[in-house]
């Protein structure tokens, strides 16, 4: 029976993160991850061909977390109101994970990754948004009766920018999200795509 891992790498992708929170991509180096996680250089650099691939993993991580609620709420029946659910994911995301909605909110995967050693992750991050682009088509379709370039825009404005742009000042302030946004984000994101429809989208 294999022993268990002592160091796990969440564990070792949290230190990263919060070096790089507190102090920007800079301050997340080798040395600095291996003291903040307790975790030995070898152990890391087992789990991580290099600093940029284990930043580029972080990034991957966060991507990944903050799509999946989305995902899952575009599949609700009604269009408007999967539409709605999956904008509100947003907000509700940054409420759980503010750490990594933090993350993606106040830095670009280009500050942290400047190149990789390991090529599946160039072809990870590829495709990282596909799975977003592909909801965001089926709902224009099933919101406008056509996936068309301006339905898929005013689609991608109403449950992804807009979301994304009000809860973004407060993250990277570090500032706790006021309950009465999320309220206002759903009438927002509704009056978003009623609008779009009355144009003919």
């Amino acid at each position: 029976m294999a022993r268990p891992r002592l160091h796990s790498e969440d564990a070792i992708l949290d230190a990263a993160r919060t070096l790089v929170l507190d102090g920007g991509a800079r301050a997340a180096t080798l040395n600095a991850i291996a003291a903040a996680s307790g975790a030995p250089k070898g152990s890391i650099y087992h789990r991580f061909a290099s600093l940029n691939d284990l930043l580029a993993e972080l990034w991957i991580r966060a991507v990944r977390r903050s799509q999946r609620e989305f995902l899952e709420a575009h599949d609700r029946p009604d269009a408007m109101e999967a539409a709605i659910a999956a904008g509100l994911s947003i907000y509700e995301f940054a409420e759980r994970e503010p750490a990594d909605a933090r993350l993606l909110a106040s830095l670009r995967r280009e500050d942290l990754v400047e190149s990789l050693d390991a090529p599946a992750l160039r072809s990870v991050l590829a495709d990282l948004n596909r799975p977003l682009e592909i909801a965001i088509t089926g709902l224009a379709g099933r919101l406008f009766g056509r996936a068309t370039h301006d339905s898929v825009a005013s689609t991608l404005t109403a449950v992804v920018d807009l979301p994304i742009g009000a809860v973004r000042r407060h993250l990277i302030a570090g500032s706790p999200l006021p309950r009465t946004l999320r309220e206002q984000l759903e009438a927002a994101v509704r009056a978003a795509l009623l609008q779009a429809g009355a144009r003919g989208h």
